[in-house]
């Protein structure tokens, strides 16, 4: 059973690099006792001493249940773009997020929406 001393929690407190007071090192010493009493009982039974739970990767036996990949119909590309706010050369045409959009684009949703649509200014003369 672990039993750890002030000089102990003053010692862990000082390699934490935390400044602890009097008073907190007498109410943390018996609570990493507590602490360190339970995780020897998790470390017990996870070393199987007291019934030898045997190790296991999913609690049930099943393993790689998956469907079969069939081809099936979906949409065309024209289909797909046809609900974009706005598209370019058969892509979708989105918002720049890593810096600065190309003059004309704005992704100021005063002006139509969080989408990028044709400003005719660029986001630094907004």
């Amino acid at each position: 059973m672990p039993n750890i001393s002030r000089d102990e929690v003053a010692h862990l407190a000082k390699l934490a690099r935390l400044a602890v007071t009097d008073a907190e090192l007498d109410t943390f010493a018996p609570q990493l006792d507590v602490i360190l009493e339970s995780v020897a009982k998790v470390g017990e039974v996870a070393n199987g001493k007291d019934d030898a739970v045997p190790p296991t990767s999913h609690a049930v036996p099943l393993t790689n249940v998956f469907r079969d990949d069939v081809v099936r119909p979906s949409l065309t590309q024209q289909e797909a773009l046809a609900g974009a706010p706005a598209a370019e050369d058969g892509r979708f045409r989105v918002p720049r997020i890593l810096g600065e959009e190309p003059p004309g684009w704005s992704t100021r949703p005063s002006e139509g929406g969080p989408e990028a649509r044709p400003s005719g200014r660029t986001r630094k003369e907004a």
